[in-house]
């Protein structure tokens, strides 16, 4: 059955066995004795398959066991062999019943006839009322008929034992080795034991070693050359995910936290691909929400030169309006004259007779809101023509000056000075308005604003008349033709013209920057989009170190917990490993505790992302005053369906094999008996 020739093996700079040669029949019972060191347990290990030689051949039946692939491998161990281990190796955690149970398990035996074999098998050596019973807890006579009990289950082709009576009574003793004996009659059966008088009773031939060289070979080596047959097996893949079940339960602290850690770490992805999108969005939704989007400054910038110096000052000064009108002749625009000499932007006013700090109040073209396409009124409505009997004002104003503000009264109250040459005018302006609606704007670094018409304020200054000036020019002078003079004082005409502008030119007007055709372009709508954007842009830079260092922490704990879990669980894996199960089951079982893990973590991340989106939306809206500034893009986002479900789900794979698959990998790279010696 087995021919060994030249066989050698080597730790480090040491032989264990050099040049051992022979042969064994197919059945019979085979002892190996020798002193301690002398390479029994080492010889033993080699024909079983739980090491690999360092050189000569181990051939079974013909065939080379060297060269079996790794599925042949575990067939063999599965079908052909089976090993009682002088240190029982059993799963400690497992009961008496589902230790015994196993091997035939492994093979995807039918589950009624596997127990009926294990009852009787444990009946027969006196350890059937154990079979609930924990392994941890039974004494070692009791762990080392289990152990014989799981061996004789597979009714293997050879049976390799390891000391099997070092831990029995008289009693035991007898009954394990007359079953031994009886085996031996059917099947090879190969032993080591020091017991120098269970030798000479039952071995039938003797390999005896010293110093790892055989000194004597067994009697009787007839040899019988067939073909090996090794029955495949089909994976019970119930039993594996019994086992995974199994050791997922008894580490669940363990994975608690690799779930809690999971939670924690994909639900932070989610979120913060949530704000990157949701303020994206934000901003595209609500960059056009100012009544003053339309609305812009041109001026001219001057630059100086400083004789000797390689400083430069800007002066900003006002263009002329031919300027203006032939640089933007491609928009469709109306540009007017600065007016807020005569109604400044930032002055205080009475609201019903009550005087309240200052606000804003701004000019826009068509008070009536006709020629914008969003909608902003959110209480009241906007007037229906060019007057200066109503206002609009925004939320933020409403929220400031208290309550309900709609039909209140708005005065300001603006005296004036205007001199020119040795004509003085002092002129006190007085305005009165009606709030008639209020309106929603971008609330990013919003003040409160009320707007009112340019082309009314304009027609209510033609009729202001400078009466000095008037004089003194010798002719009708009205604030509007004083301030349209193109020798006008900038200080009562501004230093820039204001430019109206359709709403379909912004977004052209937005990739122009702050000049075009040698003029300076200024708005303060744009202003408020582009640091909304920059905050955004700057904010999700600074996520971006985070993230890689979250997603680096969650993947380190969750593989780290992993890897821990399997390091636990490794002499069990050797365990199976000698029982005949293969790579791809020991993946199963232990790259599958961690892939429930962040299986359920990504599960729970999804579903948890949907309120933690929400709260901290209102928290951010707390503190910037924006809602739904977290939108996680769970349908779609970079043109791929279900993006965020699928990054989780994929990360979370990632994790999982990257956190079981290394230590399986590393353990693969080493001889299965280094994990079950005793420790």
């Amino acid at each position: 059955m087995y021919r060994v020739t030249k066989l050698g093996k080597q730790y480090g700079d040491t032989w264990a066995l050099k040049d051992v040669s022979f042969s064994l029949p197919d059945i019979g019972l085979i002892a190996i004795k020798g002193k301690s060191g002398s390479g029994k347990s080492t010889l033993l290990n080699l024909l079983s398959l739980l090491e690999k030689p360092s050189e000569g051949t181990i051939e079974f039946e013909g065939n080379e066991l060297s060269r079996l692939s790794d599925k042949k491998r575990s067939e063999f161990l599965s079908s052909t062999t089976s090993f009682v281990f002088q240190h029982f190796n059993l799963i400690e955690d497992m009961s008496v019943l589902e230790n015994v149970e196993t091997p035939l398990l492994f093979r995807g035996e039918n589950k009624k006839e596997i127990r009926i074999k294990a009852e009787s098998l444990l009946k027969k050596y006196g350890v059937l009322s154990l079979k609930e019973k924990m392994v941890g807890v039974l004494s070692g006579g009791e762990k080392q008929r289990v152990a014989l009990c799981r061996a004789l289950i597979t009714n293997p082709k050879v049976l390799f034992a390891d000391e099997p009576t070092g831990a029995l009574d008289k009693e035991n003793e007898k009954i394990v080795m007359d079953d031994l004996k009886a085996l031996s009659k059917k099947i090879l059966v190969i032993m080591v034991s020091h017991n120098e008088k269970i030798i000479e009773k039952y071995a039938d031939s003797i390999l005896e070693l010293s110093d790892g060289r055989l000194i004597s070979k067994p009697l009787n080596e007839k040899h019988h050359s067939m073909p090996m047959e090794v029955k495949a097996r089909k994976r019970h893949k119930s039993f594996l995910g019994w086992i995974l079940n199994h050791n997922y339960k008894k580490n669940i602290l363990k994975n608690g936290l690799s779930i809690i850690s999971g939670v924690m770490g994909f639900c932070s992805l989610l979120l913060s691909l949530g704000f990157y999108n949701g303020s994206n969005q934000k901003l595209a939704e609500e960059k056009t929400s100012s009544l003053l989007y339309t609305s812009a400054t041109i001026c001219k910038r001057k630059v100086y030169e400083i004789e000797g110096s390689p400083l430069k000052l800007n002066r900003l000064i006002k263009p002329t309006i031919e300027e203006v009108e032939t640089a933007f002749s491609e928009f469709d625009a109306r540009f007017a004259v600065d007016l807020s000499f005569f109604m400044p932007v930032s002055t205080a006013f009475d609201c019903n007779g009550f005087e309240e700090e200052p606000a804003e109040f701004h000019p826009i073209f068509d008070l009536s809101l006709k020629d914008r396409t969003t909608s902003f009124v959110t209480k009241g409505k906007a007037p229906s023509g060019d007057t200066l009997d109503y206002v609009l004002v925004n939320e933020e104003f409403e929220k400031k000056y208290g309550g309900d503000i709609l039909g209140k009264i708005i005065t300001v109250n603006n005296q004036i000075q205007i001199t020119e040459d040795n004509a003085t005018d002092t002129l006190t302006l007085n305005y009165s308005f009606r709030v008639l609606g209020v309106v929603h704007e971008f609330a990013f670094l919003n003040t409160p604003k009320a707007f009112y018409s340019y082309p009314a304020l304009e027609s209510f200054l033609c009729k202001k008349r400078l009466e000095n000036i008037s004089k003194a020019r010798g002719r009708d002078v009205s604030i509007i033709d004083f301030v349209n003079d193109e020798n006008a004082d900038p200080d009562y005409c501004g230093y820039s013209y204001l430019a109206f502008f359709s709403e379909s030119d912004m977004p052209r007007i937005e990739k122009l920057g702050s000049e075009y055709n040698g003029l300076t372009i200024s708005s303060d709508a744009l202003m408020i989009n582009q640091s909304f954007s920059s905050l955004i842009n700057a904010f999700t830079t600074c996520l971006i170190p985070f993230l890689i260092i979250s997603i680096i922490g969650v993947a380190f704990i969750l593989g780290s917990l992993s890897c821990s879990s399997f390091l636990e669980r490794k002499k069990q894996a050797a365990i199976l490993t000698s029982l005949g199960a293969s790579k791809e089951d020991l993946s199963f079982i232990y790259e599958g505790e961690g892939l429930m893990n962040v299986l359920i973590s990504s599960v729970i991340s999804i579903a948890v992302s949907f309120p933690a989106q929400k709260l901290l939306s209102m928290f951010l809206e707390g503190k910037v005053g924006l809602s739904n500034l977290v939108r996680i893009p769970f349908s779609s986002f970079l043109g791929i369906p279900f993006f965020p479900i699928i990054m989780t789900v994929v990360f979370a794979l990632v994790i999982a094999i990257f956190g079981s698959s290394i230590p399986l990998n590393v353990m693969a790279r080493k001889p299965v008996v280094e994990e079950l010696r005793d420790e």
